[in-house]
């Protein structure tokens, strides 16, 4: 093999090696106790959505001026049309809706 050829596979070996490993990694850190699931696990699947909703939401109202009632209104249509229906896509539609004839 010519230097470029060697430089090449060294290249792919070593991508090939982190591929490898990032992918065996949640299989190390996340396998099972011999107990079973590992509790921390379990809760962090049960609070990790919310609180990420929740971020994203006070992030993107964080940015609003507070002079145009029009988002507010629209933000608790979707509240309320999620506590109604059960549905996100329901919500987020009504949501969309509530806003479009409050602002236009």
């Amino acid at each position: 093999m010519s230097g470029g050829s060697l430089h090449d596979f060294g290249v792919c070996v070593v991508a090939w090696a982190v591929i490898y490993f990032l992918r065996a990694l949640p299989f190390i850190f996340f396998g099972r106790d011999k107990g079973g699931e590992r509790k921390w696990l379990k809760a962090a699947e049960k609070w990790l959505s919310p609180i990420v909703i929740l971020f994203l939401t006070v992030y993107s109202f964080s940015i609003l001026e507070w002079r145009a009632p029009s988002p507010y209104l629209a933000g608790a249509a979707v509240v309320a049309i999620q506590l109604l229906t059960h549905s996100g896509l329901a919500a987020i539609f009504g949501g969309t809706a509530v806003y479009m004839l409050l602002v236009g």
